[in-house]
């Protein structure tokens, strides 16, 4: 029964990225980050829905927005995995600059 219930749960979140992606694509930004906050929501640890979501609101126009998400995915990997964000995921949100 887990196998069944991980499955799924595995499945969801790729659709909900998925979704996100095509909606992000597709110009209708709200939605792309409903669907992506949704995966974030069902699985924190999960630097892939953390990315959909980022691209949405970078989409979107709303640097800010991204930034902060960046900046949530990176303290919860800290926290809870002593880990920091992919290079991948680092390059998506510019950081600010030392003045």
């Amino acid at each position: 029964m887990l196998i069944e219930q991980e499955q799924y749960h595995q499945l969801r979140l790729y659709a909900l990225e998925a979704m996100a992606r095509r909606l992000t694509a597709a110009g209708r930004h709200g939605e792309a980050v409903a669907a992506a906050l949704s995966a974030v929501r069902a699985e924190p640890l999960r630097e892939s829905a953390h990315r959909v979501l980022i691209d949405a609101h970078l989409a979107a126009g709303n640097r800010a927005a991204a930034q902060r998400q960046y900046e949530q995915c990176r303290r919860i990997l800290l926290d809870e995995l002593g880990l920091e964000p992919s290079d991948t995921l680092r390059r998506l949100v510019p950081h600010p600059t030392t003045r």
